[in-house]
């Protein structure tokens, strides 16, 4: 999927052409050299962290070698299941299945997450992060929850 026509945001660049995030050193050879997320050269012994905790990547869903072959029908496609992401890592099942629509979209818009970098709370703070989609509500919530209720029909 992200081989091509991919954006990376706030990752370390490798001299060979890659990226480079915490995590992927057992990928990457001893005489890659790699320049942080801010310009500067970065080592392993370095202080600092190589990608900024807040990177990201985008590509084309296209590109995605299992997604349905009919995923751009104007119909659509069936859909078994919707997958909200939060991070919590403690005090609530990692997944569980809601009775209905409804009850999915009263679950979802009543989730907390712990904070990430890109939130403005620090230190781990659990907080109401509907949808696990906080930073990005870009409109009116209750539009938004007027929109995943709609979809029930």
């Amino acid at each position: 999927t992200i081989f091509k026509d991919t954006l990376f945001t706030n990752v370390a660049a490798t001299n060979d052409g890659g990226v480079f995030w915490e995590g992927l050193e057992k990928e990457i050879g001893d005489n890659i050299e790699i320049t942080d997320w801010r310009g500067n050269k970065w080592t392993r012994d370095s202080k600092t962290p190589a990608a900024h905790p807040n990177s990201r990547f985008c590509s084309p869903a296209k590109q995605c070698p299992i997604i349905d072959p009919a995923w751009e029908d104007p119909n659509g496609v069936p859909i078994d299941a919707i997958i909200f992401g939060g991070r919590r890592p403690e005090g609530v099942p990692l997944i569980y299945q809601a009775r209905n629509w409804q009850h999915g979209v009263f679950i979802g818009a009543s989730m907390k997450s712990e904070a990430t970098a890109a939130a403005e709370h620090k230190d781990k703070a659990i907080m109401h992060d509907p949808f696990a989609m906080r930073p990005f509500f870009g409109y009116n919530f209750g539009h938004y929850l007027e929109h995943w209720l709609s979809m029930a029909k």
